[in-house]
């Protein structure tokens, strides 16, 4: 058999792979924004010059992360962010702790004609923000070759010539991960939490904290998302999927932040699992949180049953009734397109 004719034949078996023509139709832009972005600067635009410049009071960290089924995620926060005197926190803690704190995610699509990307967002800190954010992009290289994302807020309807502010990530590395933490890269909806006692290691309830036996807790059901990256980041964003009320005017009151951040819960940073421990466990080792207190690591027992991965904390010990209790959180992988 002639070289070419070889050639033809083994490029249209592997285009014929599951998942490998999908790939390849999403060729140009739309291919490149799989990955995880650590935040790198912010600019603004001088618009007497046209020049950009670092912006002055830039003191943030945080990532974006965009998923090749479809969804993303981010998490923006101020490096320094005064922590609670009590937990929970005043009401003026509480407006606070939202100053230059953006979390978000849902969708994504991109327009590589016109060149902006959509963020179709199903859950945002602010219970009033618009769903569909236009974000005008660029990916560029820095002299070190290092890949990067600019990202141009279009919220105002303007063109790219005229927007003031970006957003420039850098695209980090794929980590070396081990097979099992490949287990865990993706993206999951929550489907539900549950609680239980066990007593000499027999389950003596298993339902929801109300004491419904066998009863599941769907409060934040469908629009909380934990993410697991091939970089060996990770991402959790928890929301109430109900009761969560706009503001009344473009920033909120004490009162309103304290609604609004009784409803949500997240955190990021990076992880490792310890698969040889029984139980097996993940860590999750925080770099920021909703909560501005201290960071820190936070162990998931863990288990996966086909697409649903179990994750649960470890248990407290209840000296009245001589139990353990604890809770489990079950997350769904999501499905190309998914939301």
């Amino acid at each position: 058999m002639r070289a070419s004719i070889k050639t033809a034949l083994i490029a249209a078996a592997i285009a014929a792979l599951p998942g490998v023509a999908a790939a390849q139709m999403a060729a140009g832009d739309t291919a490149k924004f799989p990955g995880t972005y650590a935040l790198v600067i912010t600019e603004q635009k001088d618009p007497a010059t046209g020049k950009w410049a670092s912006s002055p009071t830039f003191n943030s960290n945080g990532y974006i992360i965009y998923s090749p089924t479809g969804q993303m995620a981010v998490h923006i926060q101020p490096r320094v962010r005064t922590k609670y005197t009590n937990n929970p926190p005043t009401a003026a803690e509480a407006q606070a702790a939202m100053m230059g704190y953006t979390m978000y995610f849902g969708g994504y699509t991109v327009n590589e004609k016109e060149k902006y990307v959509v963020h179709n967002r199903v859950g945002h800190v602010n219970p009033g923000s618009i769903i569909d954010a236009k974000r005008f992009y660029e990916f560029v290289k820095t002299p070190q070759g290092r890949e990067r994302l600019i990202l141009t807020p279009a919220d105002n309807g303007k063109p790219k010539d005229e927007q003031l502010s970006h957003l420039i990530w850098e695209r980090q590395e794929k980590a070396p991960l081990t097979p099992e933490q490949q287990k865990f890269v993706g993206f999951y909806k929550l489907l539900y939490t549950d609680r239980y006692r066990t007593k000499d290691g027999k389950m003596t309830f298993h339902g929801d904290p109300d004491g419904k036996e066998g009863g599941k807790v769907t409060t934040q059901a469908g629009t909380s998302y934990i993410i697991y990256t091939d970089s060996g980041h990770m991402m959790v964003i928890q929301m109430n999927n109900s009761g969560r009320v706009k503001y009344a005017a473009a920033q909120p009151t004490p009162e309103e932040a304290l609604a609004a951040w009784r409803s949500i819960s997240g955190y990021f940073g990076r992880f490792i699992t310890y698969e040889n421990q029984t139980p097996p466990y993940v860590i999750h080792s925080q770099q920021g949180q909703a909560n501005p207190g201290t960071y820190s690591d936070q162990q998931r027992f863990y288990q996966f049953t086909g697409d649903v991965l179990r994750l649960g904390g470890p248990p407290t010990y209840n000296e009245k009734t001589g139990e353990l209790e604890g809770g489990h959180l079950y997350w769904q992988r999501m499905k190309q397109g998914e939301k």
